[in-house]
């Protein structure tokens, strides 16, 4: 019935390929193969633009980084006033 559907690469292509050459969408974090076009979960146009991390990891980073750069920076004006 829909035939035109694509299930992804065989078991064969995989043997071929290097099974751990995924990422993450950047837009659904849903895993996806490197060289894939659009994101099969939520349809958005990849390209190779894809994620070595999802979403969530990469968010929780970003908010530690922030956290550590305001500390620092707290600090050290509170060194210089006092």
């Amino acid at each position: 019935m829909n035939d035109w559907l694509d299930d992804g690469p065989s078991d064969s292509d995989l043997d071929r390929f290097n099974r751990d050459q995924y990422g993450y969408c950047p837009d659904c974090s849903e895993q996806v193969y490197d060289d894939a076009e659009f994101c099969p979960a939520c349809g958005m146009q990849i390209s190779g633009r894809i994620s070595n991390k999802p979403r969530t990891q990469r968010d929780a980073q970003n908010r530690l980084t922030i956290i550590i750069v305001v500390l620092i920076m707290l600090g050290f004006f509170s060194w210089l006033i006092f």
